[in-house]
């Protein structure tokens, strides 16, 4: 069971966070303006665009601040509209994610993101404020979108929307909370939707971006799984959903970036490690403040066995003055993962051990740091150091099911996994 759940978890991530950048499809060429409510006012959909592309400008550069404040003004001039409310509640979720370093693809590839017992463990604790105005967007998108949906039931706009609040909902819950079964009936009813924009408009690309996601994870279903997601009505076509992606690449309005961030995973998985590298290079050279890029880019290269040339890249990376002010914990601690999968244990300490010496690190990257450390020491025979790291883990904040971890390993020591 764990299987088939780990697989619709990776799809409610991936599915939501390509929501990054969704903006406004075109509108119907007899809206040719939004209203505003102010006074004789009315805005040309050319500043509700400009608006949105500053926003998702500022978003992709990890400047949620920027994103808000365009984000409020898009409500403003078109406070009927469901858009800037997704944008709102997106930019919320993705801002407590970088917060909390979880904005990470490498950091939903493992399992211990996942280790969690649904009925014994409760959900991950969350920011209350932070939580309460992400549900206040969301709730005030699905109100515009349904008012919409029932005064034109094939409103497409209206129901692309509704669906991407949906999507988000589960991201949220999957990524932030880490309640994974919550997140699983929000991320189907979503992508239901998606196809009826579809079948409603079928040059609406951008809605292809969930759906082609959909039929490649599901036809990645292991084969027992995924004769029980056909029994389920559940039908998916990798080669299918690859040609989806790449097609809003190709032809997307709005959403290129977004298929690409998700193009960047298929095409690690699917063994072509070059082609994932050329988006990654080319989204660090258009988001140049976003640094998260290139941590991304270090870590495939030390993938394909090009460590030297990886390790540059994380070193140019501390060197730069904003990841300096405030994410040398995170590239350490990407980088001593890197070095753990090469199996370069000691380098890899020296990195964990560097999280740990910075004085802003986030507590949860300190946590792991410890218990990596823990098993690096595992690995290379000093189990008495190692046992000392464990012990340390269960004084401290318990992040991804850490101190079950460290309780695990004090019983058992930690052994590297033999590709």
């Amino acid at each position: 069971m764990r299987a088939i759940i780990f697989s619709f978890i990776s799809f409610v991530i991936l599915v939501s966070s390509s929501l990054g950048s969704i903006a406004a499809q075109r509108f119907q060429s007899k809206q040719a303006a939004v209203t505003s409510t102010r006074a004789g006012g009315s805005v040309e959909a050319s500043e509700f665009d400009r608006l949105r592309d500053e926003g998702n400008d500022a978003l992709y550069n990890t400047d949620y601040k920027s994103a808000r404040e365009a984000y409020l003004r898009l409500t403003k001039i078109a406070p009927d509209h469901p858009a800037g409310y997704v944008y709102l509640a997106n930019n919320a979720w993705l801002e407590t994610l970088f917060l909390t370093r979880r904005l990470s693809a490498t950091l939903y590839a493992g399992g211990s993101f996942y280790d969690k017992d649904d009925q014994r463990e409760k959900d991950d604790r969350v920011d209350p404020n932070r939580e309460a105005e992400f549900n206040q967007w969301i709730e005030k998108a699905k109100e515009l979108a349904e008012k919409r949906i029932q005064q034109n039931p094939k409103d497409v706009e209206a129901l692309y929307y509704y669906a991407a609040a949906l999507g988000l909902k589960a991201g949220y819950k999957t990524t932030v909370k880490r309640s994974f079964r919550g997140a699983i009936s929000d991320a189907n009813d979503s992508i239901a939707i998606q196809r009826r924009v579809i079948k409603l408009d079928p040059n609406f690309i951008d809605a292809k971006l969930s759906i082609g996601l959909y039929e490649y994870v599901i036809d990645s279903l292991p084969f027992f799984y995924r004769i029980l997601a056909r029994l389920a009505g559940l039908n998916g076509s990798k080669k299918k959903g690859i040609e989806y992606l790449e097609t809003v690449v190709r032809q997307g309005r709005y959403t290129q970036d977004d298929a690409r961030v998700l193009l960047i995973g298929i095409y690690t998985r699917e063994g072509q490690p070059d082609r994932a590298l050329e988006i990654i290079s080319l989204l660090a050279n258009k988001y140049p403040r976003n640094y998260i890029f290139g941590i991304e880019r270090a870590n495939m290269l030390y993938r394909m066995g090009r460590a030297d040339e990886g390790t540059q890249v994380f070193a140019d990376l501390l060197k730069s003055s904003r990841v300096s002010q405030e994410a040398v914990d995170m590239v350490n601690s990407q980088w001593g993962n890197a070095l753990m999968a090469k199996g370069d244990f000691a380098q890899a300490i020296e990195r964990y051990k560097e999280v740990m010496r910075w004085p802003k690190s986030e507590s949860g990257l300190a946590t792991l740091a410890h218990l990596r450390t823990g098993q690096a020491l595992d690995a290379l025979g000093k189990r008495a150091d190692a046992e000392a790291e464990y012990r340390t883990v269960l004084k401290l904040e318990n992040v991804y099911d850490s101190r079950k971890q460290a309780e695990q390993y004090l019983k058992k020591p930690y052994a590297p996994t033999k590709d």
